[in-house]
């Protein structure tokens, strides 16, 4: 049912080459889609690309994007295509040679959104918004998030931020009668269940580090912010990068991986595998997003396991908040022919009530937007899972230097990740790699700041429980 496009970097300037932006061709896309012309075999469609990286809920979205093809009146066929892999390179590609798709899919990438919203490569999205949605929006607008300036550029009606996900059944099976609330206990908790039951390929916790930032934007950022810390390293009370708080759940992280707890190979898994072994079985903890995988287990992976989502750990057990990540929107680009047709697709189709209802109550993502959260039932999938929506300590927080700009914050040598991943397994002493990794991207701030690129970002009584004031 969902035409998956893995991208090689060559085929993705191709393809969009070929396939053009706001092109208008026959009433049978070559793209191989389904809809049929409203206006005869001869009528002609406004064809709109849309590129996206989420595979999660690709067997939700086709279906509507088949029945908008077959009946808006509109003239507009959406070609959807999937980039599972190369995501960022192939849009440096389309944008460099000044071609692409019509519309990007964004999804929490709040560091993609601000590189090519400054690079000028978005239409802001005020001019077709009337009053009534500006008011409807007002709340879901962040700078650095889906504006720029006070520009705004998506709509993001979802939120998502990180879970525990974990094996009741393994649980149940070690006599574990609950998810572990801090990160002490989570390694003690992944051991019992390792010492226990690996001589049956089962074993107590796995994280994705093929890809260092996916696996650690998933868990460790928001464990730290849970924790009263900084948010991807950046202190707001202080106006600049700390890598401290990080020191305590990077230990943990590291025992559970050097001292044979986590799932043997995970380091080079990513999340797809990790979450096949997830649904046979093998793994008892791994954190996720808590809009993608409780869809997966219904749909692309499907599962007996009696699987839960809990509220992640903290370092100490004491909670204070962690961010909303504004989750799916669609951005248009500048080389989009057909701008207002774009704009209406989205308001049609991604932005309509009936999307945003069906989308939540899938269990896919959890609905942001204030006159809908009363309308929506909650997911069959979430139901006894209902830490797998957002909850009282998920909030928006502000926008980091880098966020705000990733051109201001440009850090010689690799990047948190990379560096916080090979501390995780092994790589030199904990904390002095920490108070590197500060001073290397404070000095990347103070360079960002003098040239222009940054601006100094300090925020009076700052309070991570409360990060809106």
């Amino acid at each position: 049912m969902k035409k998956v496009l893995s991208v090689l970097l060559a085929g993705a300037l191709a393809m969009s080459t070929l396939a053009g932006c706001g092109s208008t061709q026959s009433s049978t896309p070559s793209s191989g889609g389904s809809a049929q012309s409203t206006g005869g075999d001869n009528a002609e469609k406004t064809t709109l690309v849309l590129w996206t990286r989420d595979r999660a809920d690709a067997s939700f979205i086709q279906p509507w994007i088949d029945k908008y093809n077959e009946t808006n009146k509109d003239g507009i066929f959406i070609d959807y295509q999937m980039y599972t892999d190369n995501f960022e390179q192939a849009l440096d590609m389309a944008y460099s040679t000044n071609s692409g798709p019509d519309l990007v899919g964004v999804s929490g990438m709040t560091d993609i959104f601000t590189k090519y919203v400054n690079q000028g490569q978005y239409v802001e999205i005020d001019q077709y918004l009337t009053d009534e949605q500006r008011a409807r929006y007002k709340s879901l607008v962040s700078n650095g998030i889906d504006a720029v300036d006070g520009k705004l550029y998506y709509i993001p009606v979802f939120g998502s931020t990180g879970r525990l996900f974990y094996n009741e059944g393994i649980f149940e099976k070690c006599g574990i009668k609950e998810p572990p609330k801090t990160m002490a206990e989570l390694t003690q908790t992944a051991k019992i269940i390792t010492d226990k039951l690996k001589g049956e390929g089962v074993y107590g916790f796995a994280m994705n580090l093929k890809s260092p930032s996916s696996a650690l934007q998933r868990s460790i950022d928001f464990i730290v912010q849970r924790s009263g810390g900084s948010k991807q390293g950046y202190d707001f009370g202080k106006g600049a990068y700390d890598f401290s708080m990080y020191e305590d759940a990077v230990k943990e992280f590291r025992t559970i991986f050097t001292t044979g707890i986590a799932f043997p190979g995970c380091e080079s898994l990513d999340i797809d595998p990790l979450r096949t072994q997830f649904a046979a079985g093998k793994i008892g903890m791994y954190i996720s997003w808590s809009h993608a995988d409780p869809g997966v287990y219904a749909s692309q992976f499907p599962t007996n396991e009696k699987w839960n989502v809990a509220q992640l750990p903290t370092i100490d057990g004491k909670v204070y908040s962690q961010s909303i990540q504004p989750y799916k929107g669609y951005m248009i680009t500048k080389t989009c022919k057909a701008p207002e047709k774009a704009w209406k697709a989205c308001n049609d189709l991604f932005y309509s009530d009936d999307f945003v209802k069906a989308y939540h109550e899938a269990g896919l993502g959890s609905v942001m937007v204030d006159d809908l959260k009363s309308q929506v039932k909650a997911p069959e999938i979430l139901k006894g899972k209902e830490n797998g929506l957002l909850g009282a300590t998920d909030k928006f927080w502000p926008a980091t230097p880098q966020e705000l700009n990733s051109q201001a914050v440009i850090v010689e040598g690799n990047d948190q990740y990379t560096d916080l991943a090979g501390m995780i397994l092994g790589t030199g002493d904990i904390k002095a790699g920490l108070t590197a990794l500060t001073d290397r991207y404070n000095a990347a701030l103070k360079k960002g700041i003098q040239e222009g690129k940054g601006k100094e970002l300090k925020i009076a009584n700052w309070d991570p429980a409360n990060p809106n004031g």
